[in-house]
């Protein structure tokens, strides 16, 4: 981040922060809340925590993406790091004091959040993520941030169904940081060419065991 840029003014934050407020979205100009060389730093960490194919998601929605997980959170658990010091220097990086303090402005939040979750998404040509709702995966998810790694990829727009408006489509470049409610449904469509790579993480003022409900189908059968 460079505050010697106006990047962090006052007046900077608050607009983020309305805009947040009013739609629900918000997409984030690059070197505002991460600089080059943390892009940089966080593509190279990653580069050694291994990565599963992912191809349903936590409510059964349709996916098509590689991940990387960081930090986990299973119903019923408390958030915890992925084994490595790899994923410990991620999550430090992200937790760096002027960021948090800049990232809770955004917010609006009256009290410090937890990264509950974070993960690395992989994206190479007819990848997508299926329309789904974060908070599925934990009532508590209060905001998603999506950090984008990568550049020269086509498709792969970030799309948002809020429940008053009209959709929303973002095309996110390198550097770019997308905040989102967890509270309204979207997905990220098919990557045509290139590979879409970005850090996403999930923000929440609980710090608890997962308060999720998973039904057990097979015993009320």
């Amino acid at each position: 981040m460079s505050d010697k840029l106006g990047l962090l003014s006052k007046d900077a934050l608050a607009k983020y922060r309305s805009e947040l407020a009013d739609k629900g979205t918000v997409l984030i100009a690059p070197e505002t809340l991460f600089t080059k060389e943390e892009l940089t730093r966080i593509d190279q960490l990653q580069s050694d925590i291994p990565e599963e194919e992912v191809r349903k998601g936590d409510a059964g929605d349709s996916h098509n993406v590689f991940v990387k997980r960081v930090r986990l959170d299973h119903a019923g658990r408390n958030p915890s790091n992925v084994s490595g010091t790899a994923s410990a220097q991620i999550i430090e990086l992200l937790e760096r004091t002027e960021r948090v303090s800049a990232l809770r402005k955004i917010f609006g939040a009256s009290s410090e959040y937890v990264i509950r979750r974070c993960q690395i998404h992989r994206m190479p040509p007819g990848s997508f993520v299926g329309i789904h709702l974060d908070a599925e995966s934990d009532p508590d998810f209060e905001y998603s941030v999506i950090v984008q790694l990568a550049t020269d990829f086509e498709g792969g727009e970030f799309v948002v169904y809020p429940t008053d408006r009209k959709l929303q489509v973002f095309r996110p470049h390198l550097g770019t940081v997308l905040i989102t409610t967890c509270r309204f449904r979207h997905e990220v469509r098919q990557v045509h060419a290139g590979e879409r790579r970005s850090l996403v993480y999930f923000c929440s003022k609980y710090g608890g065991a997962n308060r999720r409900i998973i039904e057990n189908h097979a015993a009320r059968a």
